[in-house]
């Protein structure tokens, strides 16, 4: 089952329309829609505001298998990538990817000061 799937029935159980879950995430039921119907992914940073509001452990929102990924063989959680063995369900992964994407997050919007304020000038 499809992230996209999984965020559908955790909002449609909470009885939430598309633009209800788009107003909580200061997103556009657009972008929910497109969620939803598999046209986008979701980052990491929205992923886990998704699940934060529909109330669910991140790990609920996954797809049940690695897709579109080459070389990779995974057996019991734990990933073979050819340079190393990666835990995929090691909290401790998620919380640094996480915490990565709102260092991210928060450099992509200094940038985007920085350059308003450039152009003022």
């Amino acid at each position: 089952m499809s992230i996209g799937t999984r965020v559908k029935q955790y909002r449609e159980a909470k009885n939430w329309s598309q633009e209800d879950l788009a107003i909580r995430l200061d997103t556009t039921q657009t972008t929910i829609s497109n969620i939803e119907s598999d046209k986008n992914i979701p980052n990491s940073l929205l992923l886990k505001k998704i699940a934060d509001e529909l109330e669910v452990n991140l790990n609920d929102l996954y797809d049940d298998k690695i897709t579109n990924i080459s070389n990779i063989e995974k057996n019991d959680g734990v990933v073979n990538t050819g340079s190393g063995t990666v835990n995929m369900q090691s909290p401790e992964l998620l919380e640094a990817i996480l915490k990565n994407q709102e260092q991210i997050a928060k450099l992509m919007e200094a940038q985007s000061k920085l350059i308003e304020s450039l152009l003022k000038k």
